[in-house]
């Protein structure tokens, strides 16, 4: 009897532990260091695109040539390993665009020149629901501040130079992430916010 109960209970030992090992493929890499990169956040798309179209119709009216460039989104990235699931840390993005305007139609000379940064820190959260040596599957919430700087060089009015800013809340929600990798890592990302709607990148845990 004594030696069916001995056996029973390490086989409940045993079974017990299976989960929790699982779950823990990276208990002992707590920390985690990464960058990436996009071409631009939904937010400072739609902060930039609007301010675009805007000019790019009253430029039109004037009969004056409109170009846009986007630099993309950058960021630098940090989690600290709570559990198996749960992610805390905090991240910096830059996003930037420069707009140029012609005298004319021909672009014969330059009118203007516009450009717009805008920087974010986000303390952040990150939830995994797919946790393997390998492969991790999570989604995230970010939430902080942001800076829009704005700098116009206007040539036609001797060399006139304007500049802008100012702060506001900023937010950010990953929809979608994967991470592939052990100590080295890759990253794929869906977000909605102020970080880039699609994101690439690369890491290390440690």
């Amino acid at each position: 009897m004594k030696k069916i109960l001995l056996i029973a209970c390490s086989l409940f030992l045993c079974l017990a532990s299976q989960p929790v090992q699982a779950q823990k493929p990276h208990s002992d890499l707590h920390n985690e260091i990464g960058v990436g990169a996009g071409p631009f956040s939904f937010f400072g798309g739609f902060i930039i695109g609007t301010a675009d179209f805007f000019g790019a119709l009253g430029n039109s009216l004037s009969h004056r040539a409109y170009s846009s460039n986007y630099y993309g989104l950058y960021d630098v990235h940090y989690y600290y390993q709570i559990n198996h699931w749960c992610q805390v840390g905090v991240k910096f993005t830059v996003e930037g665009s420069r707009t140029t305007i012609y005298t004319d139609t021909l672009r014969t000379a330059v009118s203007s020149i516009n450009r717009d940064l805008i920087f974010t820190l986000m303390p952040c959260v990150r939830f995994t629901y797919f946790n393997r040596p390998w492969v991790r599957l999570y989604a995230g919430a970010d939430l902080g501040v942001g800076y829009l700087f704005s700098h116009t060089q206007d040539y036609a009015k001797d060399d006139l130079e304007r500049k802008g800013s100012n702060f506001f809340p900023a937010f950010n929600v990953t929809a979608f992430g994967v991470n592939v990798g052990k100590r080295f890592y890759g990253l794929f990302e869906l977000n909605a916010g102020f970080d880039s709607f699609v994101k690439f990148g690369i890491g290390a845990r440690w």
